[in-house]
C-alpha cells in the first residue's frame, strides 16, 4: 500500500507541475516591462543604503540549477508566489510598494528572451539585495493588466505613491526600472501605478 501512496503522490505532484507550466506559459499581451536592473548610471547600492525599511531579508527559493527542467522552475516561481501572497495580503494589501521586476516567459527585453529560469534568477538576486522583496503572479491580483507576470515587489509599504517612488529613487532605480504599485485584491487597474 505504501508504494501506491507513493505513485499517487507522484502523479499529483506531476499533474500540479503541468497544470502550472500549461498556465504560466499561456496568456499573451504585453505589457511595458520593468526590470531589475538599474538605470544607465549603473549606481551599485550597499546594505546601508537601503532606505525606509528594516533590514529584514525574505527567505526565499534557490538559484535555479542548470539541470532543473522549465516545468520545475516554473512550480519554484508559483509555489514562491504563493508563499509570498500570504504575507502581501497580511501586511502590504491596498498599499503602496515600489515594483522592481515585471516579466513573463517569452517577453523580449534588454537583450534576453525570458523564461523561467531568468526570471527566477533575476528574482533571486533581487530577493537576495533588498530588504523584503516578494514575488507576485499578476493574475491573483486585481491591480495588474494583465494576467501572466511574475512581478518583484520590495514589500515596504507606504500609505502614497510618494513613499515608494522615493524609495526608487533612493536606491538609484530610474523611472523605466521602479516605479509605484498599489497591490489589491479588490481595487481596479486605474489609478494603481505611480511613476517617477
Amino acid at each position: 500500500m505504501g508504494g501506491a501512496v507513493v505513485v499517487v503522490a507522484v502523479a499529483v505532484t506531476l499533474a500540479v507541475v503541468s497544470v502550472v507550466f500549461i498556465l504560466v506559459r499561456g496568456g499573451g499581451g504585453d505589457r511595458p516591462p520593468i526590470s531589475g536592473n538599474h538605470g544607465a548610471a549603473g549606481v551599485s547600492v550597499m546594505p546601508s543604503a537601503m532606505s525606509s525599511g528594516a533590514g529584514a531579508t525574505s527567505a526565499g527559493p534557490a538559484m535555479p540549477n542548470s539541470d532543473d527542467s522549465d516545468a520545475t522552475i516554473a512550480a519554484r516561481l508559483q509555489t514562491t508566489a504563493d508563499v509570498d501572497r500570504v504575507v502581501v495580503r497580511r501586511d502590504l494589501a491596498d498599499r503602496w510598494v515600489p515594483q522592481i521586476s515585471s516579466k513573463r516567459f517569452g517577453l523580449v527585453a534588454e537583450g534576453i528572451t525570458w523564461n523561467h529560469v531568468e526570471i527566477l534568477r533575476e528574482h533571486v538576486r533581487l530577493r537576495d539585495r533588498y530588504p523584503n522583496v516578494r514575488l507576485l503572479w499578476s493574475g491573483s491580483w486585481s491591480t495588474f493588466s494583465y494576467a501572466n507576470f511574475w512581478i518583484t515587489i520590495v514589500g515596504l509599504a507606504f500609505p502614497t505613491p510618494d513613499g515608494a517612488l522615493r524609495w526608487c529613487a533612493d536606491n538609484a532605480f530610474d523611472a523605466d526600472h521602479c516605479y509605484a504599485k498599489l497591490v489589491s485584491e479588490t481595487r481596479p487597474v486605474e489609478g494603481s501605478t505611480a511613476y517617477q
